[in-house]
């Protein structure tokens, strides 16, 4: 068995990275939802039998077979003639709409790996993940965007939390791109959520579709400000407009937040911070890491029922 995890194994981590490599080059498009998942039962069978024609369930495979399929997996150096990807209805997924899926933050879908004995062809069939596998599966993707000790992102988190959380947050100026200027004392008595950012910042455009959700649910309440502030000295009004044609950010884009960034530790882009009615930190991160836009989601409600002093 031990051959067998030799190969098997590395596989994993390869499509660990495949998604981390592709999360980071994404163009912010809609997310996949997990509709598409189970959008089709008719002819569900059909589907399956097509799908899994030749194919065996690595799961309950035997001894033999895996070892087999391990030698010619070591053969062709991991060079596959096929590898496909299906929802759990058997319908087929793009290898983007897999990965948004197997890795979304909510661990909902896991997935059966089917192969042939001369490893020629691979699939990956998602299903619902039982309770324990969930569990299991939120706590691989969060170990995913926590960054190992004394690396940069988490000397800077350390600096973040040990500074600036609960503490009041410095004040800035910075301007909108209709030319205003806007200060973080003038928003006092509102909940500010806070985005250093730039425009060829692949994890901050990984992080916007969760980002732009939060600032829909809160529309229309005037007690919640979603301020980002680009970091670029160079960039211009037009250099946004541009941005803003291939992809959609929705909180209130400034210039001039280069200075600000620095007063708030931020070294690593993306930045949010999270600041109550009173001005005052309650959190701050660096890196996209959709726990915390989720943390901070649940956070907000409480901060905007807080009354400031």
């Amino acid at each position: 068995m031990k051959k067998v995890q030799k190969i098997l194994i590395p596989a994993i981590a390869l499509g660990m990275c495949m998604q981390s490599c592709y999360a980071q080059a994404t163009k912010n498009t809609a997310p996949v939802t997990t509709a598409v998942a189970v959008s089709n039962n008719d002819g569900i069978e059909a589907r399956k039998a097509k799908a899994l024609n030749g194919l065996t369930d690595f799961a309950t495979a035997t001894p033999e077979f895996l070892k087999a399929m391990n030698e010619a997996a070591a053969d062709r150096n991991f060079k596959l003639a096929e590898q496909l990807y299906y929802a759990a209805d058997y319908t087929s997924l793009s290898f983007e709409q897999y990965e948004r899926l197997f890795y979304d933050p909510s661990g909902e879908w896991v997935n059966d790996t089917y192969g042939d004995v001369g490893y020629t062809k691979k699939a990956f069939v998602l299903r619902k993940a039982t309770p324990q596998e969930q569990e299991k599966k939120i706590a691989l993707i969060k170990a995913r965007y926590a960054p190992k000790t004394g690396t940069p992102i988490a000397n800077n988190l350390v600096a973040i939390n040990d500074k600036l959380v609960n503490q009041p947050a410095p004040d800035f100026t910075v301007t909108t791109l209709d030319g205003k200027e806007v200060t973080l004392s003038s928003l006092k008595g509102k909940v500010v959520v806070l985005n250093y950012w730039f425009t060829q910042c692949r994890a901050c455009v990984e992080e916007m579709p969760q980002l732009n959700a939060m600032v829909s649910k809160y529309k229309g309440n005037k007690d919640v400000v979603f301020l980002a502030l680009d970091v670029v000295p160079q960039t211009t009004v037009e250099d946004i407009q541009k941005f803003q044609k291939r992809v959609t950010f929705d909180y209130q884009i400034a210039l001039g937040g280069k200075d600000a960034a620095a007063a708030y530790e931020a070294k690593t882009f993306p930045a949010n911070y999270l600041i109550d009615k009173d001005g005052v930190i309650r959190m701050g991160w660096v890196g996209a890491n959709p726990y915390s836009v989720m943390d901070m989601d649940k956070m907000i409600p409480t901060l905007l029922n807080a009354k400031a002093k």
